[in-house]
């Protein structure tokens, strides 16, 4: 009895694993992403068992799922919750998220238009610049709004940003405006400015703008680094420690187990 008992268990056994698994069979494989991937248990079979696999799967279906509930999100009625949505796009590498936030400039709150400006500034996404361009000189654009554009226009930094915002800056704004623009240019760093700035630094009636303009000055001819390149140095400086003083941090480590060990 027990015989035929454990061989009719092998027989079943083998034919659970010779029936391929309908997800599989329906979605063709694996790292196509379906409706069914907010199910953790929805792709069995896909993979090979183990903790390794299910974390790989998970990472790789996480950006789809996150850029699934921020398009549902942004449908939302209230503008609070459009906003917070978009925030969940700031770090994620998908090349679908900029497109997003890009659309997002449209949003009819203005509160949702600067996060997302903001978010495409912060991630240095060219393409935003040509929309980011004619946006600025929309009439139905809110002056706040063209403020977070200027500012956005300086942390991309690309050179296509500079007309614009030299335009911007052209026009009778006030002195917040004005400084936001004039550091925008010295971190376009465009030697199209140049003739702007002098003007602005002989003639501006803000003590701060004229400041501030210099500075962009410098940072346009390489004397003063721009917000960018400081950033990438001070990250560089975490990154690569001289070998020298690691091998000192181990040294002493060393010396203290020793002296523990006496």
């Amino acid at each position: 009895m027990t015989i035929t008992r454990n061989l009719f268990a092998t027989f079943a056994l083998g034919v659970a694993l010779a029936v391929p698994h309908p997800a599989f069979a329906q979605y063709g494989g694996q790292g196509l992403g379906s409706a069914l991937s907010s199910n953790p248990m929805s792709h069995q079979g896909q993979v090979k068992p183990g903790v390794d696999d299910m974390a790989s799967r998970a990472a790789q279906e996480t950006p789809f799922k996150i850029i699934k509930d921020v398009k549902l999100g942004l449908k939302d009625a209230d503008p609070a919750v459009r906003v917070s949505e978009l925030v969940k796009l700031r770090y994620l590498q998908d090349p679908e998220v900029n497109q997003i936030l890009t659309n997002s400039m449209s949003d009819p709150d203005a509160r949702v238009k600067i996060k997302a400006i903001d978010i495409l500034g912060a991630r240095e996404a060219n393409q935003a610049v040509p929309p980011m361009s004619s946006m600025l000189f929309l009439r139905s654009t809110e002056p706040i709004v063209k403020l977070h554009l200027v500012a956005a226009l300086g942390r991309i930094g690309d050179a296509q940003g500079a007309m614009p915002v030299m335009q911007y800056l052209g026009e009778d704004q006030d002195e917040r405006g004005r400084g936001t623009a004039v550091f925008a240019l010295g971190e376009i760093g465009s030697d199209k400015a140049v003739g702007l700035l002098n003007t602005v630094v002989a003639e501006d009636q803000s003590q701060m703008v004229r400041r501030l303009a210099q500075e962009a000055l410098q940072k346009v001819s390489g004397q003063l680094p721009t917000e960018r390149a400081k950033k990438v140095a001070a990250d560089s400086s975490k990154q690569d420690e001289p070998t020298d003083q690691k091998l000192a941090k181990l040294r002493e480590m060393d010396k203290k187990m020793q002296d523990m060990e006496r």
